[in-house]
């Protein structure tokens, strides 16, 4: 699916009413290869679910934004599932949109600040806003390596891949989806700026898989197993401490803890 089609598709930001998160993660795979953010699939993925989670955060009792989203919280009277999955529709499709050079993420609406539209686009903008600054997630900026080459999508998307089936397996509703995603291209972004290699990528997403999942099982595999293909080297042992930080990092997001 190109560009253009999603970002017709799902112009209202409605997304299906089931399984938003992992409908937006598979529409936004198949546009990252177009938008500007091309060379750098991992970031510009962690962008899309991060500005997700920030708008379903504002519907939560305990979870906070991220430090570069907008802090909001909707009273419990304002709250609902339809709204909620509508606010993330929203956002994942203003990032995208803004990414791909398109308008979508001006946070004044005519539906209102609070609404689901005016929430997801405000959230979209304020990470629009500041992604030129290249900021990993849970690493410091000392530990970040300058990018030597292209990075392919193929690794992410094959990860992804995994959380989908994680999601289908255990029947995940979007409250779950969303925090499955978040940490998952988050430490995808963060192994993608340490280290510059699959090898990396692939440890550090298995470990956040198995602590978020609390087992190493897949399904007939181990997300150990699935990470070892991508081959042996100190990268492994790297791609594992990564995913602990992040992981940890993003559950006080979601607990209410930063």
């Amino acid at each position: 699916m190109d560009r253009q089609n999603i970002l017709e598709l799902e112009a209202n930001g409605a997304a299906t009413p089931l399984a938003t998160v992992r409908a937006w993660n598979a529409l936004a795979l198949g546009t990252i290869g177009t938008v500007a953010l091309a060379h750098e699939p991992a970031r510009a993925l962690a962008l899309v679910h991060t500005c997700m989670y920030n708008a379903w955060a504002a519907y939560d009792d305990h979870a906070r934004q991220t430090a570069h989203g907008v802090a909001v919280r909707l009273p419990r009277a304002e709250r609902d599932a339809a709204s909620q999955s509508a606010a993330i529709g929203h956002a994942a499709h203003a990032v995208l949109a803004g990414l791909g050079g398109r308008s979508g993420a001006d946070a004044g609406t005519d539906a209102g600040l609070f609404t689901p539209e005016g929430i997801g686009r405000m959230q979209a903008a304020a990470l629009l806003d500041v992604r030129h600054r290249d900021e990993p997630f849970a690493l410091m900026p000392a530990e970040v390596r300058p990018a030597a080459a292209a990075r392919p999508l193929a690794l992410v998307a094959v990860w992804c891949d995994v959380a989908q089936r994680v999601s289908l397996r255990a029947g995940h509703d979007d409250d779950r989806d969303v925090l499955l995603f978040f940490v998952l291209a988050n430490a995808l972004a963060d192994a993608d700026h340490a280290a510059r290699d699959g090898v990396c990528a692939a440890f550090a997403a298995a470990e956040v898989l198995r602590r978020f999942t609390g087992s190493d099982i897949l399904d007939d595999v181990t997300f150990t197993d699935l990470a070892a293909q991508a081959g042996p080297g100190p990268g492994q042992d790297v791609g594992r401490k990564i995913g602990a930080r992040v992981f940890d990092k993003a559950r006080r997001y979601w607990q209410g803890d930063m």
